[in-house]
């Protein structure tokens, strides 16, 4: 039954996912339009996902409670990353998110600050310096 409940998940989220994706729009790029690659992934993964409401097959094991407890932090970690990005902008938000993972995977505090920060310093150049993807370096709080 985990199977066959995990199956129904996988599939709202995909189609929640293609579904929202069809309002994407840009001026420029691909002539395609940018909601093509998000439904190129949400339709094989509800196929898929319903492949496992119908031939659901194994056998479920559930991880200790302190194993769904971390992943349950990385969900809410994951969250708050989609809420803060526009605020704080990439880099800082980027930062904390990567921080805050790799604490829950029991990290060492200063390491993964510095792997945080680095990591999204990293990212933003690449993306927005090097790719030339704009990328709001200060978020809404810090003016930007």
């Amino acid at each position: 039954m985990s199977i066959r409940l995990a199956g129904v998940a996988i599939f709202l989220v995909a189609a929640l996912y293609a579904w929202t994706a069809q309002d994407y729009t840009v001026s420029f790029g691909d002539v395609l339009g940018p909601s093509v690659f998000p439904i190129m992934v949400g339709v094989p993964a509800m196929i898929l996902a319903l492949s496992l409401v119908v031939f659901p097959g194994g056998t479920v094991s559930w991880p200790a409670p302190a194993r769904l407890l971390r992943q349950g932090l990385a969900i809410v970690a994951l969250v708050a990353y989609s809420v803060l990005l526009e605020p704080l902008g990439f880099p800082l938000a980027t930062a904390a998110l990567v921080a805050v993972i790799a604490i829950i995977m029991d990290g060492p505090v200063l390491k993964s600050a510095i792997i945080g920060l680095a990591g999204a310093l990293s990212l933003w150049a690449l993306f927005d310096q090097l790719l030339g993807l704009p990328i709001d370096f200060l978020g809404s709080v810090f003016g930007g």
